[in-house]
């Protein structure tokens, strides 16, 4: 959603920004203009910016163009895929708060697809958490984080709040079994050190909660 293709370097930020604003909306090259200039101001650049190429800009100005051209259909929903993967730290939050605020002014729901759990505690309303494709628990995104019911989940969490991973690599260290390619049980099964015999051979049936905070583990049978 908010990367820049390789083919955009040779165009300025004005005819980016104007790509999506002819496609969906047929304007006049006036009111294209004054749109891509709202749009810039939306994300916190002046109207100087039309005129510049990426090239001539800062990850973190590349990504606010980005963000502009993604609002400019304006769309219901923005797909956003690992958007803070290419930033410093230092721009990471500001980017952040700058979606979350143009989400809430447009009223567009914005799916976050993630490794990092810091970005989506900071973020998302609810939490799916998926391995190898298969979604082990949803809910609400303080519930997942405060009291996760997956052991993936967890192994995820401990990471995050351990910096040097150590936590994490210790909740997952079952080396995922050979032949777990095609499980037909749990997807988490040839890797959790809490599985149950039946783990790689049935799949746990969903167990959700009256706030619909839910995950398929056969554990929770057992507390």
């Amino acid at each position: 959603m908010v990367k820049l293709l390789a083919g955009e370097g040779h165009a300025i930020v004005r005819e980016i920004l104007a790509q999506p604003l002819r496609l969906y909306f047929r304007l006049s090259a006036g009111e294209i203009a004054e749109c891509a200039s709202v749009l810039l101001a939306d994300v916190k650049l002046d109207a100087t910016y039309l005129d510049r190429y990426p090239g001539d800009l800062s990850g973190g100005e590349r990504q606010r163009v980005a963000i502009a051209r993604a609002f400019a259909a304006n769309p219901e929903v923005i797909l956003c895929d690992e958007i803070t993967s290419a930033l410093d730290v230092s721009v990471q939050a500001s980017v952040l708060q700058l979606i979350r605020d143009l989400a809430l002014k447009r009223g567009v729901a914005c799916l976050f697809v993630s490794h990092d759990l810091a970005v989506v505690q900071a973020l998302a309303h609810r939490i799916a958490v998926l391995y190898r494709g298969r979604v082990v628990e949803i809910g609400p995104a303080r519930a997942v984080c405060a009291a996760p019911r997956h052991p993936y989940t967890r192994a995820l969490l401990a990471a995050v709040l351990d910096p040097d991973g150590a936590a994490g690599l210790s909740a997952m260290e079952r080396p995922r079994d050979d032949d777990d390619t095609e499980s037909c049980g749990c997807a988490y099964a040839g890797r959790c050190a809490m599985r149950l015999e039946k783990c790689a051979a049935e799949i746990p049936p969903w167990r959700p909660d009256a706030e619909g905070h839910g995950a398929r583990c056969h554990l929770l049978a057992v507390g």
